[in-house]
């Protein structure tokens, strides 16, 4: 054998993911772990259709005979699939991880022959079991977190343990590339990394809040070694994401990270929180001034009540200071999302939830990614083992048809069926997208620049407001037309109008994107080219100085640059 064990993770659908989450992360540090103590694996993350010849040319070519396969909810069928697939044509062990792997029980394994599963972090269980199966160290009995059927017993067997976890993270090895099956860890644009496991809230649908309550972080000196090795191997990489939870927990540690950080000179995202930004505004303008250049929150809902329910200890008020807080900070882009048909869901909430989304992307223009989901049954989680106290109803059978969750839905509250929640969510997205059209014509140069532009150059961090601006002429126009000297007032310049398609009704000039009068007619109708700046405020009446500030006036809402010609 040339190793111990191959570790995948293996999708069928790829598209709702960013290239960053192909790495596995997860499964590279347990490599490490196990490298570091005389164990050796393989990782391959990536699409299913290459699983079948990699499964036999590792396995079938005799590198290793032990299968791990990392289970999420949108996956386990796959891992089914393949562990059937693979046990009827090879002698292999099979082991499965992942936040699923708390829910796999006995028909799992009857239906699939699969050995072993693991409930929680992996590495100290992971190498207790390799110990056992290769050297023959201990007894299945002595592996913690494993779950196993017991032939004899003819049940699942799991050797409960909540202290199997690694307290000091600075003691894992962080992910290499000799780990990689394929060589290509962490070569994209974006590249994730970890920097602390556990989460203290409790938050009634989240899986990492109901599973993995032990809050550890690693070193700032640790990780920084780790961004350093990212750098060496991956030189054209433009931004680190950082997956944690609980980043912002620490406040200081924060701060020592936005030191680091800075001093390197890179780009970075993470999740952050309504409540730390409310209560730490100023760390935020560190973290954005240190190169934060996108922050992510579950907003979830607009409506106090379900945000209650949901135990997020938040309120639709201070998700909007929140927001407003990001948008001042100069931080380029914002993501959010909605859940649709949760916790105690009626029309009332959703009204509240458009409403809230709408305040959001008008105070956040050009920079907020609102985006929505269906309410997912994630395994041991409070929404999931109690769902009637949440006023909602699983659709078992809806499950089964389920592609992918979040992406369908497969619940009934009280006051909507899973029909009436289908049909709101759609009404919810096209709400969306008309108060994207709406907030992108009242789009000013700053909010465009904020959110197309980082540290003068084009990015593109937000789609949804690239298409909303397209959809407008005269904000294409405007963005050709961003040089210094196009955007500078100078009176020996021609001032040029980005709008072309008007008609004059009285006084006013009419266009489609709205209608002027008086000067700021006057200065839209002449920016055509035939006068210079100086030449048309002598024809107004006007001295260069106000030229200048209509000019400027015109200019901050995208409709006049300056031509030289």
């Amino acid at each position: 054998m040339d190793y111990d064990i191959l570790l995948m993770n293996i999708a069928r659908d790829m598209s709702g993911y960013s290239s960053c989450f192909y790495d596995s992360i997860g499964q590279y540090l347990i490599a490490s772990y196990l490298r570091k103590r005389d164990f050796t694996a393989q990782v391959y993350a990536g699409c299913v259709a290459d699983c079948k010849e990699i499964i036999e040319k590792e396995i079938g070519g005799k590198k290793t005979r032990i299968l791990g396969f990392y289970a999420a909810a949108d996956n386990v069928r796959i891992v089914s699939h393949v562990i059937k697939w693979v046990k009827a044509r090879f002698s292999v062990i099979t082991v499965v991880g992942g936040p699923q792997a708390i829910a796999l029980g006995a028909e799992f394994f009857q239906e699939t022959s699969n050995d072993f599963t693991i409930v929680g972090e992996g590495e100290i269980p992971m190498f207790h079991l390799l110990s056992y199966l290769i050297d023959g160290s201990g007894t299945i009995e002595d592996v913690p977190s494993v779950k196993y059927w017991d032939r004899n017993k003819g049940c699942v067997v799991w050797n409960q343990c909540d202290d199997a976890i690694v307290t000091d993270l600075d003691t894992i090895p962080f992910p290499h590339q000799e780990d990689s099956l394929t060589g290509r860890l962490r070569q994209g644009k974006m590249v994730g990394i970890i920097t602390g496991r556990g989460c203290p809230n409790h938050c009634a649908f989240c899986y990492e809040g109901a599973n993995a309550k032990h809050v550890r972080f690693r070193s700032i000196a640790n990780v920084m070694e780790e961004v350093d090795y990212i750098v060496q191997q991956n030189p054209t990489m433009e931004y680190i994401n950082i997956y944690d939870d609980t980043f912002t927990l620490k406040p200081e540690r924060v701060l020592a990270f936005c030191r680091e950080m800075k001093a390197r000179k890179l780009k970075w995202f993470c999740e952050g929180h309504v409540s730390f930004v409310l209560q730490y505004p100023e760390i935020l303008k560190e973290m954005v001034d240190s190169g934060l250049t996108c922050i992510q929150f579950g907003i979830e809902s607009g409506a106090d009540r379900v945000l209650e329910a949901y135990g997020k200890r938040i309120s639709r008020g201070m998700i909007e200071e929140c927001i407003q807080i990001c948008k001042d900070s100069g931080i380029h882009g914002i993501t959010g999302n909605f859940i649709i048909g949760g916790a105690g869901e009626d029309g009332e909430s959703l009204a509240e939830s458009r409403e809230l989304a709408a305040k959001l992307l008008e105070k956040a223009k050009g920079i907020l990614e609102l985006y929505t989901v269906y309410f997912a049954p994630y395994p041991n989680t409070k929404m999931t083992a109690n769902p009637q106290d949440y006023g909602i109803r699983i659709q078992e059978e809806l499950l089964q048809y389920n592609l992918n969750t979040m992406r369908s839905p497969v619940v009934e509250t009280k006051a909507l069926s899973v029909q009436q929640i289908y049909r709101e969510k759609q009404e919810f997205d096209h709400y969306l997208a008309e108060c994207y059209r709406k907030a992108a014509l009242a789009s000013t140069k700053s909010d465009l620049v904020q959110g197309l532009f980082q540290d003068g150059k084009r990015v593109y961090l937000n789609p949804t407001w690239e298409k909303a601006y397209a959809s407008f002429n005269h904000i294409e126009v405007f963005l050709q037309h961003l040089t210094i000297e196009e955007q500078s007032f100078a009176p020996d310049a021609y001032p040029i109008r980005t709008v072309e398609d008007f008609f004059l009704e009285g006084e006013c000039m009419v266009t489609e994107i709205g209608t002027f009068s008086g000067m700021e007619k006057e200065l839209l109708l002449n920016a055509s080219g035939v006068y210079t700046a100086g030449e048309l405020a002598d024809q107004l009446g006007l001295t260069t100085e106000q030229m200048k500030a209509l000019f400027q006036r015109l200019n901050e809402r995208c409709l006049v640059y300056m031509s030289l010609w």
